[in-house]
């Protein structure tokens, strides 16, 4: 089609950019997808991209959100670092990231799944008791920035029923960011910063202060997306490979837990 082509998100797809907005590949999951973005629209959540249709190829169409990505490319691999620029790094950001999940998390409260829905990489089921439609793919590479703030998420193919606060835990793992001081040498960071004052201040943004709380909703975001690897199309060496990846963050986790929420105490 006509356009810009715009960089592959990780899933595959292709994204072109027109005159209209974002054109991007559909699935069984998009009238779900849909029907999310336009309740966020219609409670005036404006951290997220409007639908605009379709295109004549049947393709969606939805509204383009300039900014800057933190976006490492396809060629991005599990345990690779994300790019960290200075305005990424400072605590305003940091705690404007986790007042913008919150208010995405308030927004799809009151969010009644269609029937029939059906979710990407997850088993159709209805919402729990204790929760929501998230974003299922939440981090700096799916958060658009403009002058250093954060004002939206996107790629929202993922969405999927999952208890709030696993979500906030693995914002907590992506955005603070938390991580082994190997992979901080690799990193613009070049050594780990003040972790425990960066998830207190992400925490108490998004507006939780339990120290246990914490430490649940980090340890369960990880071991949910180990999970999560069943719906990729991965051979056993891969999975393998990443599965040695999250029993490592986990044994650093299991080191770290309690000096990490300690401001919270």
């Amino acid at each position: 089609m006509a356009g810009e082509r715009l960089p592959l998100g990780l899933g595959g797809g292709e994204v072109w950019r027109s005159d209209r907005g974002v054109h991007r590949d559909t699935g069984p999951w998009t009238p779900t997808v849909h029907a999310l973005l336009r309740h966020l629209e219609t409670v005036g959540f404006h951290g997220s991209p409007r639908v605009l249709g379709f295109d004549a190829e049947g393709r969606e169409v939805l509204s383009y959100l300039d900014g800057d990505v933190l976006a490492a490319g396809s060629t991005w691999r599990l345990g690779d670092p994300t790019p960290w620029p200075d305005w990424a790094r400072s605590e305003d950001c940091l705690t404007a990231t986790a007042r913008l999940l919150r208010g995405f998390h308030d927004a799809a409260a009151s969010f009644e799944p269609p029937a029939g829905a059906v979710w990407r990489r997850t088993p159709r089921r209805g919402l729990a008791p204790d929760e929501r439609v998230c974003h299922g793919d939440i981090g700096p590479h799916n958060t658009v920035y403009q002058s250093g703030r954060p004002v939206a998420f996107i790629d929202w193919d993922t969405i999927r029923p999952e208890d709030p606060i696993v979500e906030f835990g693995a914002a907590l793992w992506k955005y603070v960011p938390l991580a082994t001081d190997e992979t901080f040498s690799r990193t613009e960071f070049g050594q780990p910063p003040n972790l425990r004052r960066r998830v207190a201040l992400f925490a108490r943004a998004y507006g939780v202060e339990d120290p246990a709380k914490v430490s649940w909703a980090l340890i369960q975001a990880k071991v949910r997306s180990a999970s999560a690897l069943g719906f990729f199309d991965v051979t056993p060496a891969e999975t393998a490979a990443s599965l040695r990846i999250y029993a490592g963050e986990l044994e650093w986790l299991d080191r770290v837990v309690t000096s990490l929420v300690s401001d919270l105490a």
